[in-house]
């Protein structure tokens, strides 16, 4: 699938074919709250779960990081590291508790 509108296109066009129980990987925390907000699970690349209870606090460092990134000039505070093997594995063990508690709601 091809989309070419805007930076935000390919992020709503996922969550229009997002249903209940879905499994959105995103590290955007405005797409893992469209998420949540549809009934679906959405979990961070680093293996962190979204969920209804920490989202808006997420939000709200978002928006306090953007405020501090445009007072101080700066585009970017800091640059994210490298991704590692214990990176990947962590990942995987956190995405396979959420695909069995997904599975196990749904029986």
């Amino acid at each position: 699938m091809q989309i070419f509108v805007d930076a935000d296109a390919v992020d709503y066009k996922l969550i229009s074919i997002c249903h209940k129980g879905d499994i959105v990987v995103s590290q955007d925390y405005g797409v893992a709250a469209m998420a949540l907000g549809k009934n679906a699970y959405a979990i961070h690349q680093s293996g962190k779960w979204y969920t209804n209870e920490n989202i808006d606090q997420m939000l709200m460092e978002r928006h306090l990081n953007k405020k501090a990134r445009r007072a101080s000039g700066k585009k970017r505070l800091r640059g994210s590291r490298k991704r590692t093997a214990e990176d990947d594995e962590h990942f995987r063990e956190s995405f396979e508790k959420m695909i069995h508690m997904a599975m196990d709601k749904e029986k």
